[in-house]
């Protein structure tokens, strides 16, 4: 009878050795998750990472704050808007969501989307957790500036604390001079696309032309002013207003371009800022976002708002600011306890295959003494 060989039992054992190290491979070896929001619609929203949407994040997405949006009305059925729209008294007293929600959907999804839609995938606005309040002034393919002014009294009074006017008049109203100051005498921040006359004449466009509401143009991705925004002195920030991917009518979305986009991002800032300081006064607001908005170089117009740098970490007076650094320390300590329970348990793999290995080396050893 012939009794297994040394080399026999080396092999074997270099099997078993084999077996630990690809398991050993297997237990350390992370595998490579998928980045988060990794949808297709959330990777076309070039204007979340330009504003560093999830620095801001980690201190607020806007809860608790009303942003009223005055144009078009809002399609509140969209599945990325869905719960986030409220009811106004429309000026008209016409339903919410009108016969023509495009320009106030658009709105309200740069400003309020909550992603919902395939199955969190959808479209994400820069505040997902602020309330949306439309008023339809649209009558007959035209908007009447004493109905946009109305509109602004009406929100105000209704207990919105920001106001996206996404309409705009060549012409100063009375009306619309006296509603804006109204609401800013009243705590309400009204936003308006600076104009899109950049390519034909370049004239101010009413209620962004006065002083007390804050005016804002339109910026490529490369930063670069949008050939059709005005510009100008009475211009006081800038956003991405180019190619902007946002919520549209019958559960779709649509991508365009304009100071009306870019008006939607500043009011989505300012209602970040709301949410951290509920008790600022509008001048404070305003303040707050142009002087923490970035510089576009000496001569080359307004700086683009910055609504992650417009909220700095609390300090320790705040009782939100323990719960966040505990939070974070919580997820510290839970991601360093994964790593080590994965080593221990490849390391007690590797002790036990050892010991598989030597007793089959044995065995191997002690047949071929016998013979």
């Amino acid at each position: 009878m012939t009794g297994r060989t040394a080399t026999s039992g080396s092999a074997l054992a270099g099997r078993a050795l084999a077996a630990v190290a690809a398991l050993a491979l297997t237990l350390i070896m992370p595998g490579k998750a998928a980045p988060a929001g990794a949808g297709a619609l959330r990777e076309s929203e070039w204007a979340l990472t330009s504003l560093k949407a999830e620095q801001a994040w980690k201190i607020t997405k806007g809860e608790g704050v009303t942003v009223a949006v005055i144009g078009t009305g809002v399609d509140a059925s969209h599945p990325d808007l869905r719960g986030r729209v409220i009811k106004s008294s429309d000026v008209y007293n016409t339903r919410d969501e009108g016969t023509a929600p495009f320009q106030g959907t658009y709105a309200a999804g740069i400003i309020a989307g909550t992603g919902r839609n395939y199955r969190g995938d959808g479209l994400v606005g820069l505040a997902p957790e602020a309330r949306i309040l439309p008023f339809r002034v649209y009558r007959d393919n035209t908007s009447p500036a004493t109905a946009t002014a109305k509109s602004i009294t009406a929100a105000t009074l209704q207990g919105a604390q920001v106001i996206d006017v996404t309409v705009g008049f060549r012409r100063s109203s009375p009306a619309l001079k006296a509603a804006v100051e109204y609401a800013v005498r009243h705590g309400a921040l009204v936003v308006a696309g600076a104009g899109d006359t950049g390519g034909t004449g370049n004239a101010q466009t009413y209620p962004a032309a006065y002083p007390e509401v804050l005016s804002v143009a339109a910026i490529d991705k490369k930063g670069a002013l949008w050939p059709d925004s005005h510009r100008g002195k009475n211009v006081d920030l800038a956003a991405p207003g180019v190619d902007i991917l946002t919520t549209a009518r019958n559960d779709d979305y649509w991508t365009g371009s304009g100071t009306g986009f870019a008006a939607s991002w500043v009011s989505a800032s300012a209602a970040l800022v709301r949410a951290q300081h509920p008790k600022w006064t509008v001048d404070q607001v305003t303040r707050r976002l142009t002087e923490t908005a970035t510089p576009r170089g000496r001569g080359q117009g307004s700086a683009i708002v910055a609504p992650a740098a417009a909220l700095p970490q609390r300090t320790a007076v705040s009782d939100s600011a323990s719960t966040v650094s505990a939070d974070r320390d919580a997820a510290t300590r839970s991601s360093d306890t994964g790593p080590i329970m994965v080593v221990s348990a490849a390391t007690g793999a590797l002790v036990v295959l050892a010991g598989v290995s030597w007793f089959l080396i044995r065995r191997t050893v002690s047949a071929t003494d016998d013979d």
